[in-house]
């Protein structure tokens, strides 16, 4: 909650300076005011922050190599970045991750290739700084793209429409965390299932495995709402993260409704490369899976779990085309939640060995 209060302390006057402020400072403001939220509540974010944006920028925009060398420099650094980083956490976990990081190298990951492809040339550091220093999406996402935050800055106007759409997604997104995601599935769950007898151990060994993945999506679409909306009371139209994903009928369009600008990058940039080149959509599914699970966090449970994703995908392919009836799509949703679930109970233990056991017990072996 106190990052939540701590985005709102910052945002309120965001959004207001950038409608009462001529607009060659709105930006500028922006800039300003995400730096020192960032600043505030992590030193060393801002300092990394800073010297990613500035040093990307020179590399694409102002160096004299070649631009073979140009993209290959910006990517191996920030490849490095976010790789080394997340290993040092995974060894220590006392590690401090810069705040925010892993959305900030996926945005310049995408920059640079969006620049490769000759998409963005000439671009102003003004508006590279704002994109990377844009409060809403800072924290936790969504992975808003460069283009679509250019193009609505300049068709950005005063719209009654997208402030009271705005109101509404950060009233949403605030009760998902505080009602839904803390008050029911942290409280009140947990106080239930300590209570269940412990004859019933099926019992209370299924319920926190739903319990853990009903309150991670709560409180994250929470926080994707209040970024929708933050950024809908400035003027942007920020992508959509998710899109009722636990009504999905098959673990593939799952993966089209959850974490939707994680899903669409990777997509983009991961499954379809591979696929083209291979010319085996399995290969790209695997890859695209792993490189998910791996940016969570680099470790072998997180890449177990990627590979559980992809083992689900490829279930799925053989079902895409079948005709659904209400019933079946009813048990393909059933199937959806509970193999996620279930895919999840690796990444909610500390060890692969207590994952183990939790699967022991949910699937009767003794």
């Amino acid at each position: 909650m106190k990052v939540l209060l701590d985005l709102f302390s910052f945002a309120i006057p965001m959004i207001i300076l950038s409608w009462i402020l001529p607009k060659k400072y709105v930006l500028l403001s922006q800039i300003v005011i995400t730096g020192l939220f960032i600043l505030y509540k992590s030193p060393i974010s801002f300092c990394v922050l800073t010297f990613v944006s500035f040093g990307n920028f020179y590399v694409l925009h102002q160096s004299n190599f070649r631009e073979s060398i140009k993209i290959a420099i910006s990517l191996v650094f920030l490849i490095f970045l976010i790789f080394t980083t997340k290993i040092l956490f995974s060894i220590d976990k006392d590690w401090i991750v810069p705040l925010g990081m892993s959305y900030y190298s996926f945005r310049n990951i995408h920059y640079t290739l969006e620049y490769y492809k000759g998409k963005i040339k000439n671009e102003k550091l003004l508006f590279y700084l704002a994109y990377n220093f844009f409060l809403p999406v800072f924290i936790i996402g969504p992975i808003n793209r460069y283009p679509d935050f250019v193009k609505d800055w300049q068709r950005r106007r005063f719209d009654n429409y997208y402030f009271s759409t705005g109101l509404q997604r950060i009233l949403y997104g605030t009760s998902k965390i505080v009602i839904l995601g803390n008050y029911l599935f942290t409280l009140k769950a947990v106080n239930f299932i300590e209570n269940i007898d412990k004859n019933h151990e099926w019992l209370k060994t299924y319920l926190e495995t739903l319990r853990f993945v009903f309150n991670a999506y709560f409180q994250f679409a929470g926080y994707s709402d209040i970024a929708i909306g933050l950024s809908l009371l400035m003027g942007y139209r920020i992508v959509e993260n998710f899109n009722y994903p636990f009504l999905a009928t098959n673990t593939r369009d799952f993966w089209a409704k959850y974490h939707i600008s994680l899903s669409s990058f990777c997509k983009d940039y991961i499954y379809t490369p591979i696929s083209s080149y291979y010319r085996k959509p399995l290969f790209g599914i695997i890859a695209t899976m792993i490189i998910i699970g791996l940016w969570h966090e680099i470790s072998l449970r997180y890449l177990l779990w990627g590979l559980l994703q992809a083992l689900g995908i490829y279930i799925s392919s053989f079902f895409q085309n079948k005709t659904k009836s209400i019933i079946m799509s009813t048990l393909g949703s059933l199937f959806v939640i509970n193999f996620f679930a279930l895919s999840c109970i690796i990444i909610s233990h500390d060890t692969l060995s207590s994952a183990l056991e939790t699967y022991k017990t949910l699937f009767l072996i003794h």
